[in-house]
């Protein structure tokens, strides 16, 4: 499904960067607790990481922020209302 005309504004995005952050953020300590590696090895893995994430993660938060619109009538799904 084409989803790109549904308006979900700020959510995917705002939900994209809870979810990643809550999977880099705890990887990232727990690597640097436990190895103390370089500063390079941080700065290779963790952009990396977060946008490979972050691309992956949005599409599909999308489309669960745009399915959540459709089972409460939100947004232009109500069939009842005219749209101008």
């Amino acid at each position: 499904e084409d989803l790109h005309h549904h308006q979900a504004d700020d959510a995917p995005p705002y939900f994209t960067i809870m979810v990643v952050g809550h999977i880099v953020v705890p990887m990232m300590l727990w690597l640097e607790l436990e190895y103390l590696p370089p500063l390079w090895v941080h700065a290779t893995i963790w952009p990396a990481l977060t946008l490979l994430l972050s691309l992956w993660f949005l599409p599909r938060i999308k489309g669960a922020v745009v399915g959540w619109q459709w089972a409460l009538r939100m947004h232009g799904f109500d069939g009842n209302t005219q749209e101008d």
